[in-house]
């Protein structure tokens, strides 16, 4: 998350100061524009790949990549965290793989890997339709076949506005929250806040984190890893009563490990295989 270094220093700066107020806004948390790191994206075993550069009316254009597995009975629209790349995005998509076997969709971005649509709130706002228009009017999400939302961290936000265009089987969050303020809290030393007061841009409000998983109206499963200091297990707790009073329905499950981790374990692997098959039961691979 961008908003770590910034919020470390004004932690350290509030001690000598005494007193220090911090604004939160969409530079802190957006992922950065910036070249893709060398490499490329590993494809799971069984699957083919097949690479996109797909025009959002209006915005621009969004670089993808679809991974089919002939037996796949669903499909997963993944949102990586703000250090998301596709070509490194390997060892999430094999986590997710092998949990679920179902097909995949990972993109790029603004500013990486050939995705163009402007880095600012506005524009993601209005570019999950799109895309989920998009992709639906491609054929890479089938028409009669569940497809999921699934996003770490920063990620979780994009999830909840691809889902909120509605017809999703599932939403899943991975470490992330809709709270900005207590999740950007928890970068400051503990210390150091009593020192620190955050303001949140109020423009960061157009994007409804919350509202857009509530509106998405598919049952949710939030993943939490036990260790983690990032998103912490209380603020996924806090995020599922939120939602549950909202009239979601909502999983909670706890995997070992830091931030980043739970996916990967065995733990985590299970809740999201379990979480699909019971929203795919029923559900035949397409021909």
């Amino acid at each position: 998350m961008g908003v770590t270094r910034r919020l470390l220093a004004v932690g350290a700066l509030a001690l000598a100061t005494a007193a220090c107020t911090t604004v939160v806004d969409q530079d802190s948390f957006a992922p950065r524009p910036r070249a893709a790191p060398a490499g490329e994206l590993v494809v799971p075993s069984g699957y083919s790949a097949s690479a996109a550069i797909i025009p959002l009316p209006g915005l621009g254009d969004v670089h993808a990549v679809r991974l089919v597995h002939p037996a796949a009975k669903a499909t997963i629209l993944v949102s990586g965290g703000n250090g998301h790349f596709v070509n490194t995005s390997g060892k999430r998509i094999g986590a997710l793989a092998s949990a679920t076997g179902a097909n995949l969709i990972v993109y790029d971005y603004p500013g990486r890997g050939g995705t163009t649509i402007p880095n600012t709130i506005e524009a993601s706002v209005e570019a999950g339709p799109k895309f989920v228009a998009a992709l639906r009017e491609r054929g890479w999400i089938d028409a009669d076949a569940p497809v999921f939302a699934y996003g770490f961290l920063f990620g979780g936000s994009q999830a909840a506005g691809h889902a909120r265009a509605g017809g999703f089987a599932g939403l899943i969050i991975e470490g992330s929250a809709a709270d900005t303020a207590a999740v950007a809290r928890n970068f400051v030393p503990a210390i150091a806040r009593p020192f620190v007061r955050l303001e949140i841009d109020p423009a960061l409000a157009a994007f409804d984190y919350f509202g857009y998983a509530v509106a998405a109206r598919a049952p949710i499963l939030l993943l939490a890893a036990r260790d983690d200091e990032t998103v912490t297990t209380q603020n996924i707790e806090d995020f599922a009563r939120q939602l549950r009073e909202a009239g979601a329905t909502v999983t909670v499950a706890l995997a070992p490990g830091p931030h980043g981790a739970a996916l990967a374990s065995a733990e985590g692997t299970a809740a999201v295989g379990d979480f699909v098959r019971a929203q795919t039961a029923g559900a035949v691979a397409p021909p």
